[in-house]
């Protein structure tokens, strides 16, 4: 009999810094039993593969397992464009839990230790600690008045996703946790839980990660020197590429020197009693984007000054640059 490896699944990542496809994230593909899976990692996509009969039939099938993989960021600056998509200090966990060709939100979850200490928020008792893994109860501990904490030994435990559930007789609390030795441990950003369902033998399913830009204010801070005060309230920050970029142009306003806000660069730091100085800020924020924002000119009167206004690049943290002007 010959070997064939036909199509379960496949994973995309989209960034929408890029306006698509992102290979700013690697896939960490652990020890898998049973399945008779192949795996890789190619130009940013995860391509899952099964061992099949010449009929197309799986040898060893997984209906109904769930595969984890870590994700790995491989950008060093891929906080500076990226918008969190959990609760800072928590790992994204990305899982088809709802629909099994697509992917959830992503959850806010952590890696299980191979002795979970709990300390819950919840300060009734007694206290219920319960562990499901979304069809069974796991484990459960109560707790009594004066208890502030519990263990849980997880080592045995099967690789997967689980809920562990604070309940003391209110609205409960539910935490999501993450049981997987072979990825704990090692600076993952995320988690993958895809869900293995029957009709993936025969019909593949196209997974997309989707993430979007980080968005903030564009900020430009304007230093004239050896400008009168009618030609310097003349100079205005205005989008002429947003046609040419088919996006929605950026509307700036000015801020006089007496008016910036408190995390603005202090205009003391930026030139001296001689110099006149103005901020000129995006109305609101925008995304980041990968090659910035074309042909934002900074003008007087009709005269382009500034053709291309500088842009933030995925290596800096912040959109905010200092425009120096002089006149003889």
């Amino acid at each position: 009999m010959s070997i064939h490896f036909r199509p379960l699944f496949t994973v995309d990542v989209a960034h929408g810094y890029y306006r698509g496809p992102c290979t700013d994230i690697d896939f960490v593909v652990p020890t898998l039993a049973g399945g008779r899976l192949l795996m890789r990692n190619r130009d940013g996509r995860l391509h899952v593969l099964y061992e099949a009969r010449d009929d197309g039939a799986p040898i060893d099938t997984l209906a109904g397992a769930i595969l984890l993989f870590g994700l790995q960021v491989v950008n060093p600056h891929f906080a500076n464009f990226t918008q969190p998509p959990v609760a800072e200090g928590r790992l994204p966990l990305f899982a088809n839990r709802t629909q099994p060709r697509a992917l959830d939100a992503p959850v806010g979850a952590a890696f299980a230790a191979s002795l979970q200490r709990v300390q819950p928020v919840l300060a009734g008792r007694p206290l219920s600690l319960r562990w499901h893994d979304g069809a069974r109860l796991v484990a459960e501990q109560i707790l009594a008045a004066g208890q502030n904490e519990a263990f849980f030994t997880t080592r045995d435990w099967p690789s997967g996703v689980y809920t562990l559930t604070e309940d003391d007789g209110g609205a409960p609390r539910q935490t999501t946790m993450v049981v997987a030795p072979e990825l704990a441990g090692r600076g993952l950003w995320g988690v993958l839980a895809v869900s293995v369902d029957a009709t993936f033998y025969g019909a593949p399913a196209a997974f997309t990660i989707n993430l979007a830009a980080r968005r903030e204010q564009l900020k430009y801070y304007v230093v004239a020197r050896n400008y009168g005060a009618n030609e310097f309230s003349q100079l205005v920050v205005n989008d002429a590429g947003s046609g040419e970029q088919g996006r929605p142009a950026v509307q700036f306003d000015a801020v006089a020197r007496g008016n910036f806000a408190a995390d603005d660069i202090p205009a003391d730091l930026l030139g001296d009693g001689a110099a006149r100085i103005v901020l000129f800020q995006s109305r609101g924020a925008v995304d980041r984007r990968a090659g910035g924002y074309r042909k934002l000119q900074l003008s007087r009167n009709g005269e382009v000054l500034v053709q291309h206004l500088p842009q933030a690049g995925s290596d800096r943290g912040q959109a905010r640059f200092i425009v120096h002007l002089s006149k003889p």
